[in-house]
């Protein structure tokens, strides 16, 4: 959807939502009105009449993800990419010499804009997990670095849906409990969340509300 509004200028400020049958991305206008991605074309254009409906660019979106990714190499050699708009970047080792990792990240957003002409939200957070949750609060065209110390602080006043895993049904057996932030979440027992979710989706939710993500950049 940002290629879009880079390639055809006339589209700022309007809603606009890429492919007819399927929503394959949607601008945050369009998604305002309640379009989302994989959503039925005519039930994003009931909720929508006024969007601008363009067909989708496939090989334009795939060379715009790879001026990107040159970006990202060009910063760090630790580079993960998740999809063909998001990645994690290790700077842990860059500190010296180029600065903090807000610093950098201030610097990589500018070189996005300026060399790819597309927004670039940032999220800087001592795990992977936490870097990702800010990520998307920083939507859709912002920085947010979670301070060494004070990731718990962040976390916690946050709804459970930000954590990964937790989707819908999960969410909603979480309420039926009483639990409806991260914080809250934290302070249920392992042993509670192995019984209420299951061993697996228990470990990896108690872990992850106290921040609790070892897995590196690869």
């Amino acid at each position: 959807a940002s290629v879009e509004l880079r390639d055809d200028p006339s589209l700022a400020g309007l809603p606009v939502i890429v492919g007819e049958g399927v929503v394959l991305a949607a601008t945050y206008d369009a998604r305002a009105k309640g379009v989302r991605t994989a959503m039925n074309g005519g039930e994003a254009r009931r909720l929508c009449p006024e969007a601008v409906v363009v067909p989708p660019r496939m090989n334009a979106y795939s060379a715009a993800s790879a001026e990107v990714f040159s970006v990202f190499h060009d910063t760090t050699p630790l580079v993960e990419g998740l999809s063909i708009d998001e990645a994690f970047l290790d700077v842990s080792g860059l500190t010296r010499t180029e600065g903090t990792p807000t610093e950098i990240a201030t610097r990589l957003r500018e070189r996005i804009r300026i060399e790819v002409g597309l927004p670039l939200s940032i999220g800087v957070a001592s795990t992977k997990f936490l870097a990702k949750v800010a990520s998307a609060a920083a939507k859709p065209d912002g920085l947010l670095a979670v301070p060494l110390g004070g990731e718990l602080d962040f976390l916690w006043p946050l709804p459970v849906r930000s954590i990964w895993g937790v989707g819908p049904a999960t969410e909603e057996r979480l309420a039926s409990r009483g639990v409806h932030t991260v914080g809250e979440l934290a302070a249920i027992s392992v042993t509670s969340l192995r019984s209420w979710l299951g061993r697996a989706a228990g470990n990896q939710l108690h872990a992850l509300a106290h921040n609790r993500d070892p897995r590196p950049v690869q």
